[in-house]
């Protein structure tokens, strides 16, 4: 079992880049016009870890760190920027055939940006780097 350090209580709605494709199953929806929806509304909600990797040592995790709170959202500046990219690197070997990881690491660049979080670039590098050892080997 995976350290969950978030959890979508509710349908977290995104519009995105990745067009002309569409994909669903029980945690994420990816429509033809780039809209992806991640299911809070579904069981519990989709749980992830925030930014990877991350482990768990009795009461504290260690790991990549979370960005400070957006003063917007009350949410970590990393959290809807983590929750995109994990969700579809969770679910990669489903998707892997017709979306690149390029296209996945590059909108988790541009919602950092959004979200003002300054490391963004330093994030990005990290998983163009290092997301080839998970990608294709989700669920």
């Amino acid at each position: 079992m995976g350290v969950y350090l978030y959890r979508v209580e509710e349908d977290y709605v995104y519009k995105s880049r990745i067009k002309k494709r569409a994909f669903e199953n029980e945690w994420f929806k990816l429509e033809k016009n780039g809209v992806i929806t991640v299911k809070g509304s579904n069981k519990k909600g989709y749980a992830w870890d925030g930014c990877s990797p991350k482990v768990k040592l009795k009461d504290v995790y260690v790991g990549t760190l979370e960005g400070v709170l957006n003063d917007k959202t009350g949410k970590s500046k990393t959290y809807y920027a983590s929750v995109v990219h994990d969700v579809f690197y969770q679910f990669s070997k489903d998707v892997k055939t017709f979306i690149a990881r390029e296209e996945v690491d590059r909108e988790f660049y541009l919602i950092l940006r959004r979200d003002q979080f300054r490391f963004a670039r330093a994030y990005y590098h990290a998983v163009r780097c290092f997301g080839w050892l998970f990608w294709g080997k989700g669920k």
